[in-house]
């Protein structure tokens, strides 16, 4: 699923409600690490300690004041009030809304799901929450890079003990676990339960590759490029072979794209696409658990090379396209293939919104790469969220919500979640016959959980991120030097970490 921009300017009808509190030009300046640094009593004292003679009374006479007014406007919510969680807008905040009638029915509690835009009023409603530690909701579902925010800034209340008695993780794929609930990674330590699992992966257009003109034209196409050993027009086993069938495409039918990808410099589009690539050549970000950064390896180079050269087969915005202008090109028939996260694909398989072309789709998931050493490797970018309970509510209203948790997490629940169109975490659900039939790409997302791999998830996540949009986007772009590029990530990555030291 999409990362959200935390700190870009809004234009939607729902930025100027970011902050309940009224702080989010505050959260915007502020650098999201420091939110993992809440402001304790010590270090309270240690200011007033600095402060001398008259101006120190006024200081204390603010902070008083101040924490009062805090306490007014963001801590008076009744427990009694309905339970409140912030997601993003979108059809799987949609369908949890929908399917929390049955929790309501069950409990007379009532729950109200608040749907902040994608294009930064959801980023700036959470951090405000994390920064202003309110209490104006009682759930939140972060993305799976906010963990460490999360955790570290004691803004998600910890469940590892909770989940002993309430939770089947033996049930769960160990990659949701892994990816949205614990944190640090290896702690067995956990903050979540997961929600709306997702992966990047690939639609195409069936049709176009099942016509027999196009497979011999393609054919053709591949002998004329002299490319050895050929192939068939066919979801594609290497990247390799996916560049030529989009350069084939790109060529061979007028005003149509071979391939469409979220390329943007907003927040982590450009990338997310990249990952799969980049660990499919052998690349990495670094070593999450020592935090030692290996991104300027030769391998990553080759993969960054690699990865601008598909951008000869994508359309003439294709080199910076939002997740939602992918979807867009391709329903409107002009690419023969696009790459997105699997939560945006229920719109290409709805007749009511992709009435063209909804039956003429197929779905692959990345493939792989083999380098000089017979060595094949395949990855999927991973996406998505965990839902994490507010750690700045009263007691009454966290039991309210860990009991929302409980109920969301048993088979019944993820049953009728899978059947609304949410991607499920539960293993036996996702192998079974029901799950891989209810939606075309439901077998592409069963086997992405084995291939899922994620970003760094530090509470620095925000900085290493912009680093890695303005070099990748320079290269494939700007045409800027991908090794050049991938030294400047490596040092900017290195001093990031270096200031954190061994915190987890």
């Amino acid at each position: 699923m999409p990362k959200l921009p935390p700190n870009s300017r809004s234009k939607s009808p729902y930025s100027g409600d970011a902050s309940l509190c009224g702080k989010a030009s505050i959260a915007r300046r502020t650098p999201l690490a420091s939110l993992a640094a809440p402001w304790t009593f010590r270090r309270s004292l240690n200011f007033l300690s600095a402060v001398r003679g008259p101006l120190r009374n006024l200081v204390v006479l603010f902070a008083v004041l101040s924490t009062a007014a805090g306490l007014i406007s963001c801590g008076t919510r009744s427990d009694s009030g309905p339970l409140r969680i912030l997601w993003a807008e979108w059809r799987p905040s949609d369908a949890l809304q929908e399917l929390s009638k049955v929790y309501t029915d069950k409990t007379g509690v009532r729950v109200k799901v608040v749907k902040k835009a994608w294009d930064g009023a959801f980023g700036d409603a959470t951090f405000a929450e994390f920064r202003n530690r309110a209490d104006n909701y009682d759930i939140i579902i972060g993305d799976s890079q906010w963990m460490g925010l999360g955790a570290v800034g004691h803004h998600y209340l910890e469940l590892t003990d909770w989940m002993k008695g309430n939770l089947d993780t033996a049930a769960l794929e160990p990659a949701a676990l892994k990816w949205y609930c614990e944190y640090p990674q290896g702690a067995h330590r956990y903050y979540a339960v997961p929600c709306e699992a997702d992966a990047m992966s690939w639609a195409y257009r069936k049709d176009l590759f099942e016509d027999p003109r196009h497979r011999s034209g393609f054919q053709a196409f591949l002998q004329r490029k002299g490319v050895t050993p050929e192939f068939p027009l066919a979801p594609p086993k290497s990247w390799e072979e996916l560049r030529w069938i989009a350069l084939y495409f790109k060529e061979a039918v007028p005003g149509m794209a071979g391939l469409v990808m979220p390329t943007s410099r907003n927040y982590d589009a450009a990338t997310m696409s990249f990952e799969a690539v980049m660990w499919a050549f052998g690349g990495d970000f670094g070593d999450y658990a020592t935090h030692k950064v290996t991104i300027e390896s030769p391998q990553t180079v080759q993969a960054l090379k690699f990865f601008t050269s598909l951008m000869d087969g994508t359309s003439p915005g294709g080199r910076n396209m939002g997740f939602n202008e992918v979807n867009a090109e391709f329903m409107a028939g002009r690419a023969a293939m696009a790459y997105n996260f699997m939560a945006f694909f229920p719109v290409l398989a709805s007749p009511r919104d992709n009435p063209d072309f909804y039956n003429k789709i197929g779905f692959f998931n990345s493939p792989g790469h083999t380098d000089a050493q017979g060595v094949t490797r395949r990855a999927a970018a991973l996406g998505g969220q965990g839902m994490s309970v507010n750690a700045h509510i009263s007691k009454a209203r966290q039991a309210r919500a860990l009991d929302f948790l409980k109920w969301f997490s048993t088979r019944q629940t993820q049953t009728a979640w899978a059947a609304k169109g949410g991607l499920t975490s539960d293993k036996d659900i996702l192998n079974s016959p029901a799950f891989r039939s209810a939606a075309p790409y439901n077998p592409q997302f069963s086997e992405a959980f084995r291939l899922m791999r994620d970003f760094w998830a530090v509470p620095e996540y925000d900085d290493l991120l912009k680093v890695c949009q303005r070099e990748f986007c320079a290269a494939f772009q700007d045409g800027a030097d991908p090794a050049a590029a991938l030294h400047e990530v490596q040092i900017e990555h290195e001093a990031i970490l270096a200031k954190r030291g061994n915190r987890p």
